[in-house]
């Protein structure tokens, strides 16, 4: 009885370790399998958080700021031919050249637009040169237009700002002097002949 009990125990023994082992293996195989998926799973995550960190627009919604330097009064009067108009404009993303414009108008019509010149800093410039081709005495509406240079493209337009033309169209202070002397000359010329005359005639 004892020899088929060893037989018995000597051959059955083995197959149930590897039984049991076969069994942990099957049940632990996909808690493990999991476990990697997870893992794999959370680096993806961590990639694809990078990869949409740098691919994220920049989301600057900020549009510029512009202030007129020059004129900086409303209703400044310009008695000059020609005019140099000056503008801050403040912005995280500055604006590039030909994103920057001004637009003059009379009370009815837009007269242009053109494009403003980068001075350097914040500063914007246009000299308005031919003032003397537009009617004069007139009341003339100014404003700027620009767009900055972030991936969303902000712009804005400044306020309105008024300017009065008055450039005077009549003769210099010494051409009016050199008429007076002249006229005042011939005058007291015609004077003295008529004098002349009639102390002629009465002799």
């Amino acid at each position: 009885m004892k020899i088929v009990y060893k037989e018995f125990k000597k051959t059955v023994t083995p197959k149930l370790i590897i039984f049991i082992t076969l069994i942990l293996t099957i049940s632990i195989a996909p808690f493990y399998n999991s476990l990697c998926n997870l893992t794999e799973t959370e680096n993806n995550l961590d990639n694809y958080e990078g990869l949409l960190f740098t691919q994220a627009p920049d989301n600057d919604t900020t549009v510029p700021t512009i202030t007129f330097i020059q004129p900086s009064e409303n209703y400044t009067t310009i008695k000059q031919k020609s005019y140099l108009f000056i503008v801050n404009i403040s912005d995280d993303n500055l604006p590039s050249y030909g994103n920057v414009t001004i637009q003059i108008s009379n009370n009815t019509n837009v007269l242009f637009n053109i494009l403003m010149n980068y001075k350097g800093g914040n500063q914007w410039s246009f000299n308005w040169d031919n003032i003397s081709l537009y009617p004069n005495y007139n009341v003339y509406k100014i404003k700027v237009w620009a767009k900055d240079s972030s991936p969303n493209e902000n712009s804005s337009w400044s306020v309105y700002f008024y300017i009065i033309i008055s450039i005077s169209t009549g003769p210099s202070i010494l051409n009016a002097v050199l008429y007076i002397i002249a006229v005042s000359f011939i005058f007291a010329a015609v004077i003295v002949y008529l004098n002349k005359k009639w102390s002629y005639r009465s002799s």
